[in-house]
């Protein structure tokens, strides 16, 4: 057998050829016409020096040589592709790589300020930007699938072999459209008030949601039987556009959307719910380089911004 006359387009034929048992599908699936394949099937029974496939009046059929030589072509090509794939993956020489996860509070006005400081510095630059609620990223973070979180401290349990570096801290304020209803009163409103309004609220189990909770308690109310829980702040800015809610946000979740006016903040002081925001590591290992060029853009955009809180 001659190696040096078998080329990739050898193997792909006889693939495509020992799927489709015809010679006509498997033209038309390879993009050629059907004497280019029985061409090429020739050419790699020749380099072989056996026949493999016997040609039937519906179709073709593999001999034993051409069906153990199909299930090697088909192994071989499917490991060459995971084996591009994989290439595509790593980094160019000069390539910077970051994985962050972050919180709404950081997604909608820090992280995208310090990654576009970042990106005028860096010619060549990938980041990927992962959601969740705080505990998901923290797992995230910890099994190495991330370089760092933004957003709230976590709570305890969540940060086993974790460290938090504080860059702040941020209250809950409670915002709505421009026109809502309870915007338009000269009497400040009430929190009994809320319950005829639809209320976002962060999701469930979620250390920014207990704090939400904890505020409504401890004044005497309860959550409005209308409750939407979410995280996603495009969704609840958007429903704020549709419908006269009010939303339960960290501020820095909707800090810009306050600054063009999209929003206003209803007067309730929420200064209790104020807690500490940063940036969260895994407690062993140095951070990744990418990781650190994305904590200097951080800490950068920091000095020419106003702290959190």
């Amino acid at each position: 057998m001659n190696f040096s006359r078998l080329k990739l387009r050898h193997l792909q034929c006889l693939a495509v050829v020992g799927q489709e048992r015809n010679l006509v599908r498997a033209a038309r699936a390879l993009a050629l016409t059907q004497p280019a394949v029985s061409k090429t099937v020739a050419e790699l029974e020749d380099i072989v020096g056996r026949r493999l496939l016997l040609r039937r009046r519906r179709g073709v059929e593999l001999t034993a040589a051409g069906e153990v030589l199909m299930k090697h072509a088909v192994s071989t090509l499917r490991a060459l592709q995971e084996g591009l794939a994989q290439a595509l993956e790593q980094p160019e020489a000069d390539e910077l790589r970051v994985a962050v996860g972050a919180l709404p509070n950081m997604a909608a006005g820090l992280l995208p300020a310090a990654v576009a400081r970042l990106a005028a510095l860096e010619p060549a630059l990938r980041v990927r930007v992962v959601s969740g609620t705080n505990r998901q990223l923290m797992a995230q973070l910890r099994q190495g699938e991330i370089d760092l979180v933004l957003g709230r401290l976590a709570q305890p349990s969540a940060m086993v072999d974790l460290s938090f570096r504080a860059l702040g801290s941020e209250p809950l304020v409670l915002v709505a459209a421009p026109g809502h209803p309870l915007l338009a009163r000269e009497a400040p409103p009430t929190l009994e008030e809320l319950a005829g309004h639809l209320l976002i609220v962060p999701v469930q189990g979620t250390l920014v949601r207990d704090t939400a909770d904890a505020f409504l308690y401890a004044r005497g109310t309860r959550p409005p039987p209308r409750l939407v829980e979410a995280t996603d702040t495009s969704f609840a800015l958007e429903l704020l556009r549709s419908i006269d809610a009010v939303w339960f946000a960290p501020e820095g979740a909707v800090r810009c959307a306050l600054a063009r006016g999209e929003l206003r903040r209803l007067p309730f002081d929420t200064g209790s719910t104020d807690g500490p925001v940063g940036v969260t590591l895994r407690r062993t290992g140095e951070p990744t380089v990418g990781a650190r060029r994305l904590l200097e853009a951080i800490e950068a955009e920091l000095a020419v911004q106003p702290r959190v809180g």
